[in-house]
């Protein structure tokens, strides 16, 4: 018979061992100082902040919002297998190609950037290097030869023939249209290009011009076409979007979705998570409700939207975006940047692929483990990501951030919760210097089965910016 109130610790001691080399290996060691509150006799009242789960809401999780947006510039195509074995450890499922501004530049039949300011010494991997590793991928083909011109000009006309040529170049030599959900966008934020120095208004009216012709052309040369067209746009900006669908009197109905960069965070007026979910939405549904396949193409938590956020301190928020993305039926997404350096503190891997940093560590623990159906969630400072796994396995992740420790109730609807399973508490490398350039570290920890269905937790106790994992049984 299982007892509902109950305190599990787990004694993995070469895991212990590992995390730390200093050290006490008893898990009863006031280090660890999991053990010694006793049963929770009382239900959950007597907890600092409480947390929910409904598992009576439940969307589907779709494993490519695990993907990785590629850097052309940094990865060469002389390491690339060696990038994608990483990658691998991850657990990453689709690889965004040749990746970001570079696809406006990118030439598909000799592998080079002409005109882009950023080329690199050691070009990138090549699209045969890219199919001989890689499986699952999206391409991005260019549209800024037409943007930088007059809609309507010799030079636009000329601008779309040869962007015409560029994409069947990129649908041919990428053989996008037998990958198993190739995805392929037109273009890579107009709203950002210089487009001749005209107003954003005028960008996109540019940008809806060549997407039109582009689709068109595609539809006509791929008329059986398995890929999926996405146009591209400013998630912010969702209005921007039925502008589109109403200047889109051509090939409308032959666009599949959106590409959206969500860059986001908690401290913004512009790109604030709490608007994420239904901006996302939103902007898909806005341009065409019956056909809203969801992309991120790119996206990370933004240090500027983050009070400067490095490491362990971004990779916990990643847990809540990617619960956001699963919640908006987000069906692809692709993390930059891949490199650290870029954005040094972001990035999921060293320049040489030695070192996954935390934000990498923790987007391959979710990878494998936030899979099935993702629950509907409430936060309380303290955040909580939650999906089932199947009918009698609950995951959960509650991220502490820059909280000070609390002792944390998830109430959980709709699952009667039976026994946990495991806790894994990841911590920083240093608590003193939670932005330090080192991988967390797991320990084993513990948590509680309060009488009124709730999972209680210690959450930041020994320091800031823990994460929680939790896998739970119940029905």
């Amino acid at each position: 018979m299982i007892k509902i109130r109950q305190t599990l610790v787990f004694v993995l001691m070469g895991l212990v061992m590992a995390c730390s080399t200093s050290s006490p290996t008893d898990p009863n060691d006031p280090k660890f100082d999991d053990t010694d509150d006793g049963p929770i006799t009382g239900g959950s009242a007597d907890a600092d902040i409480t947390l929910t789960v409904d598992a009576t809401d439940a969307v589907d999780i779709y494993p490519d919002i695990f993907g990785i947006n590629n850097d052309w510039r940094l990865v060469s195509d002389e390491t690339f297998a060696n990038f994608v074995s990483t990658l691998g450890d991850i657990g990453t499922t689709v690889v965004r190609y040749p990746g970001g501004w570079e696809s406006e530049f990118y030439a598909w039949t000799s592998n080079t950037t002409p005109g882009w300011d950023k080329t690199p010494t050691n070009p990138g991997a090549s699209v045969t290097t890219l199919k001989a590793n890689v499986s699952n991928y999206s391409i991005v083909i260019p549209t800024t030869n037409a943007m930088n011109t007059t809609v309507g000009s010799n030079q636009y006309n000329n601008a779309i023939t040869l962007l015409k040529d560029r994409a069947k170049q990129a649908i041919d030599l990428s053989s996008i249209n037998s990958v198993d959900g190739g995805l392929l966008e037109i273009g890579n934020e107009w709203w950002l290009q210089w487009a001749g120095g005209v107003t954003r208004a005028e960008k996109l009216d540019k940008y809806v011009n060549i997407a039109m012709e582009l689709t068109e052309y595609i539809v006509s040369e791929y008329p059986n076409r398995k890929f999926k067209l996405l146009i591209n746009g400013d998630y912010t900006q969702p209005q921007e979007f039925t502008t589109m669908k109403n200047k889109f009197t051509r090939a409308y109905d032959a666009i599949d979705g959106v590409g959206l960069h969500t860059y986001t965070g908690y401290v913004t007026d512009t790109h604030n998570i709490a608007d994420l979910e239904q901006r996302i939405k939103d902007c898909a549904d806005n341009f065409n409700s019956n056909k809203n396949f969801k992309y991120l193409s790119e996206w990370m938590p933004s240090r500027d939207y983050n009070d400067r956020a490095l490491y362990m301190e971004a990779a916990n928020i990643i847990p809540d975006i990617i619960h956001i993305y699963a919640r908006s039926g987000a069906q692809a997404a692709a993390y930059w940047p891949p490199i650290n350096s870029p954005v040094p503190g972001l990035g999921v891997t060293n320049w040489n692929y030695s070192k996954i940093f935390p934000t990498g560590q923790i987007l391959g623990n979710m990878a494998e483990s936030y899979k099935g159906k993702s629950l509907k969630t409430t936060s309380n400072k303290f955040h909580l990501a939650a999906a089932l796994q199947d009918d009698s396995t609950m995951v959960l992740y509650i991220t502490g951030g820059k909280e000070s420790g609390k002792k944390v109730a998830v109430k959980v609807s709709g699952f009667t919760l039976s026994s946990i399973q495991s806790v894994e508490r990841f911590i920083p490398a240093d608590y003193n210097d939670t932005a330090k350039s080192e991988p967390y570290l797991t320990e084993s920890a513990s948590a509680e089965i309060s009488s009124d269905n709730a999972i209680v937790v210690d959450v930041n106790k020994q320091g800031l910016y823990q994460i929680y994992k939790i896998i739970v049984k119940g029905n």
